[in-house]
């Protein structure tokens, strides 16, 4: 089993959600269960670029730590649903809140990712 390197430190909210939220898709999974995209492949549809696997593991994550809740229907075929919990509704405000934050400043960031060679084919 994965044990972290560094240790874990919990001193202060933004460690919280650094430690709890920290994940390349988490933010934009909690967003689109928000706008009613519940089903996994719904999901993958939304964020092509995902690893289905990181994706579901990411998922999983959400659901331990109590963003999100984990609906699972016993048919012939196999369905899954996801909502947001309680704590995921009050994430949303911030996450909103950041989407507009990276469009009010669009311009500024994309010159920014320019000088990056990691975007090199990006932008």
């Amino acid at each position: 089993m994965y044990q972290k390197k560094t240790p874990v430190q919990l001193d202060c909210g933004l460690h919280f959600f650094k430690e709890l939220l920290n994940g390349k898709w988490k933010l934009m999974l909690v967003y689109y269960i928000s706008k009613n995209l519940k089903r996994p492949s719904e999901l993958q549809r939304k964020i092509p670029n995902a690893d289905r696997r990181v994706m579901d593991k990411q998922l999983q994550e959400l659901v331990l730590h109590g963003f999100i809740h984990k609906k699972t229907f016993n048919t012939k075929v196999p369905k899954v649903e996801y909502e947001l919990t309680e704590l995921g509704e009050k994430l949303l405000p911030l996450i909103l809140t950041i989407e507009q934050w990276g469009e009010e400043n669009r311009f500024v960031l994309t010159k920014a990712l320019e000088k990056d060679p990691k975007f090199e084919n990006v932008v």
